[in-house]
C-alpha cells in the first residue's frame, strides 16, 4: 500500500485529476443508476397504485351511472302506473324486464359483461340475472366468504346514506358459482316499491389491467436505462476529452505560476504578476433571497387556489382568519364586511371570540369607519387617534386595510397591536399580508355575490319569506336535525280565509298587501328558530322546531289571533282577515315529513269546513287514503 501511495504521488497533477475523474465517474455511475432504478421502481409502484385507484374510481362512476339508468327506467314505469296507464303489477314486471336487459362492459380492456340486480330493502331477491334461482328468496342472512352480510350492508347504506358503495365478494356471470371474487357495487333505492337496485365490478379485472400497466412501465424503464447507459457513455467520453483539455490548460497555467514564482525571486513585484480572484460569494445571498421569493409566491398561489375552491364566503373567512393567526402570528384582529346597499358593516366572526374594538355605530353606518369612507389604509402607528371610531386609543394601535373590488370597499381587515409594539417585523408582516388580502378580495366578493344570488332564488319576492324551493332543499336538513336532537316538530298549514274575494273585489295589488300583512303577523307570532314558507298562493307552512303538541297548538293559536287582530288599510277602509290552520306533529303523526305536511293540509281543510278562523289538530280519522 505504501509503495502504491508513493507511485501515485510521483505522477503528474494531470494524471491524478484525470484518474480521480474516471474513478468518480464510475462511482457516480454505479450510485446514480442504482438510485435511478430504485426511484423509478418506487415511482412505478406509486403510478401503478394511482392507476389502480383511477380505474376503481372510473368503474365506480360507471356502475353508479348504470344504477341511475336502471332507477330512471323503474321510475318511468312507476309513473305509467301512477298515471293510470298500466297496473302496478304490470309496471313492476316491465321494470324488472328492463333492468334484466341491462348488460354492459365497463372497460374496453375487460371482457366480462355486468348486470343489474334488484332486491327489497328487507332482503327479498327480486332479480338476480346470474342466479335466477335466488329470485323470490330471502337473502337477508346471506354472507360472503369474508362473513359480510351482503344485503344487510346494502340496506344499511341505503338507510344511512340514501345509497352508496358496498364491498363484498360474489360469483362471476358464467363462471364457477362456488368461487367468490372481490367486488364493489353501487346500490340505489326506489322508495315507492322499496327496491334496492345495484350493480358492480370485480376487482380482479382491475388487477389484470393494473398488472398489464405495470409490466409496460417496467419494460419502458429497462429500455430507458439501456439507452441512457449508451448515451451516458458517449457523453462521458466526450466530457472526458473536454475535461482533459481543461486540465491541460489548468496545469499549463500552474506551470506558468511556477515560472512567475521563480521570477519573484529575481525581479521586483509588479502588477503584471497579480492573479484575479473570481469567487462568487454573493451567489449564496442571491440564492437565499430568490428562495424566499419562490416560497412566498408559492404560499400565495396555494392560498388563492384554496379559497377559490372553498364552498362559500364563510369558509374563505375562516381560511383568512387562520392565515392571519397561524402564518402571520397576529393574535388580535377583526374583519368587517361592507353591505353597500344598507350602508352598514357586518362584524365577521369565525370562532366566536372576536372582540369588537370599534364603536357600535360603524355597524349601522359604514361611513363612520375611516377605512370604508376613504378607501385607504388607516394606521394609528403613523398618526395617533387617526380614526375616532376606535375605542382603544392610547392602549392599542390599529392598522385597518380596506379590501377594494371594482373601485369600492368590500371588506375591512383590522389588525390590532399593543401601544409600543411597532417594529420592522410588524411592518414586514403588514406588507406581506396586503399581498394576500389583494388576492383574497375578489374571491370574497365573488362568493358573496353568489350567496346573495342563491338566497334570492330561495325567497318569495313579494313577502320576503322562504319559498317552496327552499322547503324542497331544506327538508332533508330539517329532518336530520329533528332526528339528531331526538325532538319533535310542529307542522302548521296556514290558509287565508276568503282570500279570493279580496282579489275579486279590490284587485291583485290589494291582495298583495293583504298577503304581506298576514306574513308580518305570522312572523311576529313564531319564534326566531321557526321557519315560515310560502307554500303557494295564500297558503303558508310553518316549521316549528323542538316543540311538543301543546306548544305547537299554542303557537298556531297565537298566529290565528294575531292575524285576526291585524288591521289592513284598503282604499280608506280597514280590512281584517282570518286564517284557518291545520297542525300535525313530526314524527308522531308520520315519520315522513311531507306526509306530515299533507296531514296539516287535511286538518286545515277541516278547519275551513268547521267555519274557518280556527286551529284544528290532525287526527288519524281524518285520513282515509292508503298513500299521500
Amino acid at each position: 500500500m505504501e509503495e502504491l501511495k508513493k507511485w501515485y504521488l510521483s505522477k503528474s497533477i494531470k494524471f491524478k485529476i484525470i484518474s480521480a475523474y474516471i474513478f468518480s465517474l464510475i462511482i457516480i455511475g454505479i450510485v446514480g443508476y442504482g438510485y435511478y432504478i430504485y426511484m423509478n421502481v418506487k415511482s412505478i409502484n406509486r403510478e401503478v397504485e394511482l392507476y389502480r385507484q383511477r380505474l376503481i374510481d372510473t368503474q365506480k362512476s360507471a356502475v353508479k351511472s348504470i344504477v341511475n339508468v336502471a332507477l330512471d327506467g323503474i321510475e318511468s314505469y312507476y309513473d305509467q302506473y301512477k298515471n293510470g296507464e298500466i297496473t302496478e303489477g304490470d309496471a313492476k314486471i316491465k321494470a324488472i324486464k328492463f333492468v334484466y336487459s341491462i348488460r354492459y362492459n365497463i372497460a374496453k380492456n375487460m371482457n366480462s359483461y355486468n348486470y343489474v340486480w334488484i332486491n327489497t330493502i328487507d332482503g327479498i331477491m327480486i332479480l338476480d340475472p346470474p342466479k335466477p334461482l335466488l329470485n323470490g328468496k330471502n337473502v337477508w342472512d346471506m354472507k360472503d366468504k369474508n362473513g359480510v352480510y351482503l344485503f344487510r350492508e346494502m340496506a344499511r347504506v341505503i338507510k344511512s346514506e340514501g345509497g352508496g358503495f358496498v364491498h363484498y365478494c360474489w360469483a362471476k356471470l358464467g363462471e364457477n358459482n362456488n368461487k367468490c371474487y372481490p367486488k364493489i357495487s353501487y346500490v340505489g333505492y326506489f322508495y315507492p316499491w322499496k327496491w334496492v337496485v345495484g350493480s358492480g365490478f370485480y376487482l380482479d379485472e382491475i388487477d389484470k389491467a393494473v398488472t398489464s400497466y405495470a409490466e409496460r412501465k417496467k419494460h419502458d424503464m429497462v429500455i430507458t436505462i439501456i439507452y441512457s447507459v449508451l448515451i451516458g457513455g458517449i457523453i462521458s467520453f466526450i466530457a472526458a476529452l473536454v475535461f482533459y483539455y481543461i486540465i491541460s490548460y489548468i496545469t499549463d497555467y500552474l506551470k506558468t505560476i511556477g515560472e512567475l514564482s521563480e521570477k519573484l525571486v529575481q525581479e521586483e513585484i509588479s502588477p503584471s504578476l497579480k492573479l484575479p480572484y473570481t469567487g462568487q460569494d454573493e451567489l449564496g445571498s442571491l440564492v437565499e433571497h430568490f428562495n424566499k421569493f419562490v416560497d412566498e409566491s408559492y404560499k400565495l398561489v396555494v392560498f388563492k387556489k384554496t379559497i377559490e375552491e372553498d364552498l362559500d364566503v364563510n369558509a374563505v373567512y375562516k381560511r383568512l382568519f387562520d392565515l392571519i393567526r397561524d402564518e402571520f402570528k397576529i393574535k388580535l384582529f377583526n374583519v368587517f364586511e361592507v353591505d353597500n346597499s344598507k350602508h352598514a358593516l357586518k362584524h365577521v366572526t369565525v370562532y366566536g371570540n372576536e372582540k369588537l374594538m370599534c364603536k357600535q355605530e360603524i355597524l349601522i353606518n359604514c361611513m363612520m369607519c375611516r377605512a370604508v369612507r376613504t378607501a385607504k389604509d388607516v394606521d394609528s402607528f403613523v398618526e395617533k387617534e387617526v380614526c375616532l371610531s376606535f375605542n382603544a386609543v392610547g392602549v392599542k394601535n390599529h392598522v385597518c386595510i380596506p379590501l377594494l373590488v371594482g373601485g369600492s370597499v368590500g371588506a375591512v381587515v383590522q389588525l390590532i397591536f399593543d401601544e409600543k409594539e411597532k417594529t420592522e417585523e410588524i411592518e414586514r408582516k403588514i406588507k406581506r399580508l396586503k399581498v394576500f388580502l389583494k388576492e383574497a378580495a375578489p374571491v370574497i366578493e365573488a362568493k358573496r355575490l353568489l350567496a346573495r344570488l342563491r338566497e334570492s332564488t330561495l325567497r318569495d319576492p313579494l313577502t320576503g319569506i322562504y319559498n317552496r324551493r327552499f322547503l324542497d332543499e331544506f327538508s332533508p336538513t330539517f329532518i336530520a336535525t329533528i332526528k339528531r336532537r331526538n325532538t319533535k316538530a310542529g307542522i302548521l298549514m296556514i290558509d287565508i280565509d276568503f282570500f279570493k274575494q279580496v282579489n275579486d273585489v279590490y284587485g291583485h295589488n290589494i291582495g298583495d298587501e293583504v298577503l304581506k300583512a298576514v306574513v308580518r303577523a305570522i312572523t311576529r307570532s313564531v319564534r326566531e328558530s321557526d321557519i315560515v314558507v310560502r307554500f303557494g298562493g295564500e297558503e303558508f307552512v310553518a316549521l316549528l322546531q323542538d316543540v311538543d303538541e301543546k306548544t305547537a297548538m299554542g303557537i298556531a293559536e297565537r298566529i290565528r289571533s294575531q292575524v285576526e287582530k291585524t288591521e289592513i288599510n284598503v282604499q280608506g277602509n280597514v280590512l281584517r282577515k282570518t286564517v284557518s290552520i291545520g297542525v300535525s306533529i313530526f314524527p308522531d303523526d308520520s315519520k315522513n315529513l311531507w306526509q306530515c305536511i299533507k296531514f296539516s293540509d287535511v286538518a286545515m281543510y277541516k278547519a275551513k269546513e268547521s267555519g274557518r278562523n280556527r286551529v284544528v289538530r290532525f287526527e288519524s280519522s281524518m285520513w282515509t287514503e292508503e298513500n299521500y
